[in-house]
């Protein structure tokens, strides 16, 4: 796809988004499901973003920068001190996030796609993600599941 075709894409992220995210661990069946809102917006050649979490440690914040660089879709997400970068691929309707740290590719994958029902748009978001637990590795799924929200 051409960088204009993925500009176009993002720009579908423009607006408010609300709903819940889950996260469900495999190894030890633990899962916890909390209220994120998201909002977008287009500046300076770039998607902005910002997230609100509600977890049980509190509200979570994080800050996004989405663009085409070099003809690489790229997004930089801040949490607090922590700026993790992703590059991003259009795949199958949807865009496949991936660790700029490539070699984490087959540990990290997330994937985000516009899904229209019953006259409504949403924002799914489907991943994992891979760590240690006693001695094996383990996963995390996350699912997402944001409603488009009219501006009030």
């Amino acid at each position: 796809m051409s960088a204009d075709e993925v500009v176009d894409y993002l720009k579908g992220y423009q607006g408010r988004w609300a709903g819940d995210f889950t996260i469900h661990s495999v190894a030890t069946d633990y899962t916890v499901t909390f209220s994120v809102e998201q909002r977008y917006w287009w500046e300076d050649g770039a998607l902005r973003g910002i997230s609100v979490s509600e977890t049980n440690e509190g509200l979570q914040t994080a800050s996004s920068r989405t663009s085409v660089v070099e003809g690489r879709l790229v997004s930089e997400v801040v949490r607090g001190d922590l700026v993790e970068t992703y590059y991003g691929v259009l795949h199958d309707g949807g865009i496949v996030w991936l660790p700029a740290d490539l070699a984490r590719a087959t540990d990290y994958q997330m994937r985000e796609i516009f899904v229209q029902d019953a006259g409504e748009v949403w924002l799914h978001t489907d991943g994992f993600d891979s760590y240690l637990y006693q001695g094996e590795v383990a996963h995390l799924t996350y699912r997402g599941r944001l409603k488009r929200k009219s501006e009030e």
